[in-house]
């Protein structure tokens, strides 16, 4: 373990904001401390995992690391992962009409790359720490991944039209020099787009501690609108809007699945909770509960999109 002081302003002035145990892996003797910065109110956990310990808690197991469309699923739950692709790719060609050479940072099982790709107009590249991961996406769908971090990979300048990052900044250790390293590999003009969990969401008030984007002990940053625009503004990136239409459900199947966990239900409980959350019917019949909040700017997940500004 290390302590750091925040990434944001590098101030050593923080008050406790949660201590939380591991619920993704229902490890509760793991625990994560996170504090608020009383200079800036960046949310960040302190002591945290050094980079040499943190993979510690990525077991092979971990829920990010599996294909969703593998094994026996549905056809309407098969739709609604190619219906979120679809939208994720949508960010991007928005932001970058044109289409160009795309990286998405912390690609896991490369399945978003395939859906750009297969989209377009587009040249794709990923970067995954676990080279297991990176391993399997390029078997899957024969992309050209890198396994390591992005600074090992050592982009040259100006290399990138868009770079996506999809729920990775609140896992790297120093978001700021992320972010740094992408406006630096980032055609003048070029595009991020960046998921993050939203600490201003209504499902983080309600679920207190438990809520799925604290995430502990794997994220070691959490944001609400004001620190990441401070974070992108740092690393010479202008923001162009904010969106929380995207991520809403699955969030809250994650928050009650956090809930359960934290509060000992009983599996056979969970199961039928779960066999209820994941049922298609309950997803279509639930949508008009989550639309309000994300039109409101309270969905879950934060999408910043953030340009590198062309020379003068």
């Amino acid at each position: 373990m290390e302590t750091t002081v925040c990434n944001l302003c590098g101030a050593d002035d923080a008050t406790e904001f949660a201590v939380v145990p591991d619920l993704l892996l229902d490890r509760p003797t793991v625990h994560a401390r996170l504090v608020r910065c009383n200079q800036c109110g960046l949310v960040y956990q302190n002591p945290r995992p050094t980079p040499a310990e943190i993979g510690e808690h990525y077991p092979p197991s971990y829920e990010p690391y599996a294909d969703p469309r593998a094994g026996r699923v549905g056809q309407l739950l098969r739709r609604a992962y190619a219906y979120g692709m679809a939208k994720r790719t949508r960010y991007v060609t928005q932001a970058v009409p044109q289409g160009g050479r795309l990286l998405d940072l912390g690609c896991a099982t490369g399945t978003f790359l395939a859906a750009v790709r297969a989209h377009g107009g587009w040249q794709v590249e990923g970067v995954e720490l676990i080279d297991e991961v990176a391993q399997a996406a390029r078997a899957r769908h024969n992309l050209k991944i890198f396994s390591g971090t992005l600074e090992d990979a050592a982009f040259p300048d100006d290399t990138f039209d868009a770079i996506t990052l999809w729920d990775v900044l609140e896992h790297v250790h120093d978001p700021v020099a992320t972010l740094t390293e992408l406006h630096r590999i980032l055609r003048p003009g070029g595009a991020v787009i960046i998921r993050v969990p939203n600490l201003g969401s209504w499902d983080a008030a309600l679920f207190g501690k438990y809520w799925a984007g604290l995430d502990a002990p794997r994220h070691l940053t959490v944001y609400t609108r004001a620190t990441l625009r401070q974070s992108l503004v740092q690393a010479g990136l202008r923001l162009e809007h904010f969106s929380t239409g995207i991520g809403s459900y699955v969030t809250f199947v994650l928050d009650v699945k956090f809930w359960m966990n934290a509060h000992a239900v009983a599996p056979q409980t969970k199961t039928r909770v779960s066999k209820i959350l994941l049922n298609p019917a309950s997803r279509l019949a639930s949508a008009p509960l989550f639309y309000i909040p994300s039109a409101l700017g309270m969905g879950p997940a934060l999408v910043a999109v953030a340009r590198k500004p062309r020379l003068a």
